[in-house]
């Protein structure tokens, strides 16, 4: 009986660590996002989050290891909702298709963990070695597997190059995204969804084939 209160404490400590830490980081997010890693404050944070400056500093210990926590959860779930709907699409110019959809999603329902991502830690060489930076990297190299699995079923070109394409993507996500945060244009992302994907799509395609991909926006009207 003993053993399975203790059990059961623990479990209720675990979930209200986790609670706390989810707390502190939604307000860092916030946070960094409006003033910028520089000027912004544990104090900001902590009163954000209702909570003491001290409670911040018992599950982060520096200012930038606070920032560095912030996008693993995001982006992790990013990557997840990622997977989930790849199983489910047939035909590697329609997986891209997706993916480039859901990251234009991703960051346009979140604002200011696309403001951490593109204007704050993307110049950080420090980031590099994080557990954030490791989950990105992972879920990134999705890409030139599918464009590897296109070019096998033929549906691309053979010497189309997996790593200069997934490059051409997520550096041209980076553009319009880092863009849009900085003068609000285009007004929606997703209008960019498209002739992103047809563009790639008809640089690697074989040139006698017509690569037929479905559009979501052709399908969302």
């Amino acid at each position: 009986m003993q053993n399975s209160k203790n059990s059961k404490e623990g479990m209720a400590n675990s979930k209200k660590i986790e609670a706390r830490k989810e707390q502190i980081l939604r307000a860092a997010e916030k946070v960094f996002a409006q003033k910028g890693f520089q000027d912004a404050t544990i104090a900001e944070i902590a009163k954000l989050a209702k909570i003491s400056e001290a409670s911040i500093y018992e599950y982060f210990t520096t200012k930038e290891g606070l920032l560095f926590a912030i996008p693993i959860a995001t982006a992790s779930k990013l990557f997840e909702t990622t997977d989930f709907h790849l199983k489910m699409i047939r035909g590697a110019a329609n997986q891209l298709r997706a993916i480039i959809y859901l990251f234009f999603s991703s960051y346009r329902d979140n604002p200011d963990f696309a403001a951490i991502i593109m204007l704050i830690l993307k110049h950080n060489k420090r980031f590099l070695e994080t557990e954030g930076h490791l989950v990105i990297r992972r879920g990134i190299k999705n890409i030139a597997t599918i464009v590897e699995q296109g070019i096998a079923a033929g549906e691309f070109k053979e010497d189309t190059n997996p790593y200069l394409v997934r490059a051409m993507i997520i550096g041209t996500i980076e553009h319009v995204v880092t863009a849009w945060l900085m003068t609000g244009k285009p007004d929606d992302l997703m209008e960019l969804v498209d002739p992103l994907i047809d563009t790639i799509i008809q640089g690697i395609k074989p040139r006698e084939e017509e690569t037929s991909c479905w559009s979501l926006r052709r399908v969302a009207k």
